[in-house]
């Protein structure tokens, strides 16, 4: 009888450990159809299953809106799964999961997901990230795409302040793979 009492505590605990358990924060979710949008959506997420109606589809993915990095969440309905991601990656339909200046609407929600934060940060050479955890080059003709030895790649700027002093680093990050959403390599920074 203790045995099997100890079998179905070790079996009760080895599912409860097997469970995936996402993280939750409070997000504060605004309007962003007035923003002034510098890019296009980088570093797309995406999480699809079934709903009543079809499919539905939650895209989670960064846009550089007013000179800073903001991360979306848009959500869709479809037949299909290419229609309902469509249409969750309508940049007027997604919300910002950051406070964004100038925002007409605000609400906050408890948001819970397994999908990791993706957030600008000081990078290295050789060091892999998503394309927008490295800021857009603040000199416009900079920020476009070029190609280096087939590869598709960037520039950046990073801030920094040491001593009291604003350092600004320019660098550049290449995509490590032609598939839509690889990750990038930083390449140079100087």
């Amino acid at each position: 009888m203790k045995l099997l009492i100890i079998s179905a505590i070790a079996v009760a605990g080895a599912a409860y450990c097997t469970q995936p358990r996402a993280d939750c924060y409070t997000r504060i979710s605004t309007n962003i159809s007035q923003q002034v949008i510098n890019s296009r959506p980088v570093d797309i997420q995406k999480l699809v299953g079934p709903d009543g109606r079809g499919q539905k589809c939650v895209l989670k993915y960064r846009l550089h809106i007013n000179n800073d990095w903001q991360t979306v969440e848009g959500i869709g309905y479809g037949t299909t799964e290419t229609e309902a991601c469509v249409q969750a990656l309508d940049q007027h339909r997604g919300n910002m999961l950051e406070e964004a200046p100038s925002s007409v609407h605000a609400d906050s929600q408890m948001v819970c997901s397994d999908l990791p934060d993706i957030r600008v940060h000081p990078v290295r050479i050789g060091d892999i990230v998503w394309e927008s955890e490295t800021d857009l080059h603040t000199y416009v003709p900079e920020r476009k795409y070029f190609w280096y030895k087939r590869t598709q790649c960037r520039m950046f700027v990073e801030r920094d302040s040491r001593n009291q002093n604003l350092m600004l680093y320019q660098g550049v990050v290449c995509r490590l793979s032609t598939a839509p959403n690889s990750k990038w390599q930083v390449i140079d920074k100087y």
